[in-house]
């Protein structure tokens, strides 16, 4: 590409090829065994041009394959590249076509997969979902070309899609924009434009405040060029929940790296009103594959348990865990993964609004009542979590490992059964719950 071109493009003097030596495009590009031209240089596809750079970072749009018809296609070519992407944006921000990404559902499986594999094969910068195209400040890491992964994520995504939507057919349109960030300043003004476009499209009245964007599903990282975001607004916004959109943005939550290993994630059981709330600390395997806290042999133990002191799961007991997605290898989770879920099990409690909490081994109880005592000092006793009392015992994991200790169990839970059978004692009609 010449320099009249990357002058046309905005991208001259500021814009340099990394390692002019070895930039020089291809003869023949279309060889499929040389793929310098993705990394480094100039290519073009038939309608927009594309600068790459090895390290580079790119902002990037691609769309639904109805967002933009082709005789739209058509009369934007005879536009120079700049007033191209403006009337583009323009159209896209206007929600035409289906708007398959209204659908939270698929939005949801779109932020998975965007999530999987941050920080692996890419670093995403900024992103924003909307209801027709996807923005993103992304930078290929290691030797994936952009086109690698971009291919994946829109592979992945339009097979997840249309089975979700029980379609078929093409679902992105092949053609994506991409733009090469020329530095610092230019890396902060496209972070600012992709966190700022649902704003601008009238979708949300804050970036923060848009589900389906960075700025809140990252609201304490800071971004390339200084744009940060304020560290409470997705806790805030988590707050403000009811039950249903709250089981939505568990579902679809990518706030920490759980989310890149996890099969589904486990929300609980139990519906708002129930007394009782059992919390344990995380799912594990079989929790995983099948989306219900406490199932296998540890599961089986708490049913029994439950049984004992003439309690069922559903029945007005709630069953939920510290953080809802399993750790690999079932380890015990991370202090980063439970402040990341901790806006969803305080919201959770809020709304649940149970007469008793029993705190189901140590990571819970630490956890809940914010200590760092053992689990021997904390059970025995009884405790408040936000005028909620609660009642610390083990895990049944841990009870299947250590039998002797189902005695000390059985006494905590004849000491829940007792708080909660004189809480009911001093109740007046008047004061009953609904």
């Amino acid at each position: 590409m010449n320099e009249a071109s990357l002058k046309e493009l905005g991208l001259w003097p500021l814009w340099q090829l990394k390692d002019v030596a070895q930039a020089t495009p291809p003869a023949n590009p279309a060889q499929p065994d040389n793929r310098d031209h993705l990394r480094q240089g100039a290519h073009d596809r038939g309608y927009l041009p594309h600068l790459k750079a090895q390290g580079g970072a790119y902002f990037v749009t691609f769309r639904l394959a109805d967002s933009l018809p082709q005789q739209i296609l058509e009369a934007l070519r005879q536009l120079p590249p700049e007033a191209q992407t403006a009337r583009v944006d323009e159209y896209l921000d206007a929600a035409h076509g289906a708007c398959s990404l209204r659908d939270e559902r698929v939005a949801g499986a779109l932020r998975n997969i965007l999530s999987k594999y941050d920080g692996e094969r890419y670093r995403l910068h900024a992103w924003a979902i909307m209801p027709n195209h996807v923005h993103l400040v992304i930078e290929p890491l290691h030797d994936f070309t952009l086109s690698d992964v971009l291919q994946g994520i829109k592979s992945a995504s339009a097979h997840e899609a249309n089975r979700l939507l029980d379609r078929q057919g093409e679902f992105w349109q092949r053609e994506s924009y991409d733009h090469l960030v020329r530095d610092d300043d230019d890396m902060a003004r496209c972070c600012r434009y992709v966190q700022d476009n649902p704003v601008r499209a009238g979708l949300s009245a804050s970036a923060e405040a848009y589900r389906f964007g960075s700025a809140f599903e990252q609201p304490s990282r800071l971004l390339a060029g200084g744009v940060a975001c304020a560290t409470s607004t997705r806790s805030e916004e988590i707050s403000r929940m009811d039950w249903q959109a709250l089981q939505r943005s568990v579902a679809g939550c990518v706030a920490c790296q759980l989310a890149k290993t996890r099969t589904q994630t486990v929300f609980g059981v139990g519906a708002p009103g129930s007394d009782w709330l059992f919390v344990g600390e995380a799912p594990g395997a079989e929790e995983d594959a099948r989306g219900e806290p406490f199932v296998g042999q540890a599961g089986k133990l708490l049913d029994n348990m439950l049984s004992a002191i003439g309690l069922k799961r559903g029945r007005n007991v709630c069953i939920a865990n510290v953080v809802k997605c399993r750790p690999p290898g079932n380890r015990n989770p991370e202090t980063e993964e439970m402040e990341a879920c901790a806006p969803y099990l305080a919201r959770q409690i809020e709304l649940i609004r149970p007469k008793l909490i029993v705190a189901l081994g140590r990571v819970a109880a630490q956890r809940l009542l914010a200590s760092d005592d053992t689990i021997a000092r904390l059970r025995g006793g009884l405790h408040d979590y936000r005028g909620t009392p609660l009642i610390v015992t083990y895990h049944p994991a841990y009870l299947l490992r250590n039998l002797p200790d189902k005695a000390k169990a059985w006494q905590d839970l004849c000491l829940a059964l007792k708080t909660m059978q004189d809480m009911q004692s001093t109740e007046t009609p008047d004061h009953k719950e609904p």
